[in-house]
């Protein structure tokens, strides 16, 4: 198996690290977290490695001479932050790691980028375009023609009808259905349980049945 580190170590591991072991394609060496306090310590049997700080190129350099590791999945549930982290590990060609449950339906005509987690139950019909450093939750569903960007966050429970495109860095919460060949923005929120009947703009957070704009999601 290929071994790889995890990015975080809070409540998100624990979903990837389920995820990585069912797959059975990858190993966990260890964890890099910042957090000073958690360095040397054991997080259920892997090491968390010392010295890790965000954007640290010579941190990196280093572990991989002494590791020889150049592999990475990122635990994190801030859309912001996963896409910093995950250009920033590209830029040092580190490898960003595709965990798909073994219990997912993911069609072979489906476009997957690089770091895409899509975790037990998830249906992916063909012909969807789904980009890099996506997180697809339990049970959501990606339909035919979607047009997923990159940095984008499914939670749970989904349904995403067909041609339905949602731009880069939006979070779509439990549950939120999207019916057919609407558009999402880029920054996006969308609160829990809404219907989208409608087009949503760029960088605002919107919630219900319709969802409706709230306010501006500042970027």
């Amino acid at each position: 198996m290929q071994e790889l580190v995890i990015i975080g170590t809070g409540q998100q591991a624990k979903v990837l690290e389920y995820n990585i072991k069912c797959q059975g394609k990858y190993r966990i060496a260890g964890y890099f977290d910042v957090d000073e306090t958690k360095w040397g310590r054991t997080l259920r049997g892997s090491p968390i490695f010392e010295g890790y700080s965000d954007l640290d190129s010579a941190f990196l350099e280093k572990f991989t001479r002494e590791k020889g590791i150049k592999c990475f999945a990122i635990a994190l549930g801030n859309m912001k932050l996963r896409k910093v982290l995950f250009t920033f590990f590209n830029l040092q060609n580190w490898k960003s790691a595709d965990i798909i449950h073994p219990n997912a339906i993911v069609s072979a005509n489906a476009h997957l980028g690089d770091g895409v987690l899509v975790e037990a139950g998830c249906l992916i019909t063909p012909n969807p375009w789904i980009g890099s450093n996506v997180v697809i939750n339990t049970g959501t569903q990606v339909n035919h023609d979607n047009y997923i960007e990159d940095h984008v966050f499914l939670a749970s429970g989904i349904v995403l009808s067909g041609g339905v495109t949602i731009g880069e860095n939006t979070l779509v919460d439990d549950g939120v259905i999207v019916t057919l060949g609407k558009k999402i923005g880029k920054n996006c929120i969308i609160g829990a349980g809404s219907v989208v009947t409608k087009d949503i703009p760029d960088n605002v957070i919107a919630y219900g049945n319709p969802c409706k704009i709230v306010r501006d999601n500042k970027v």
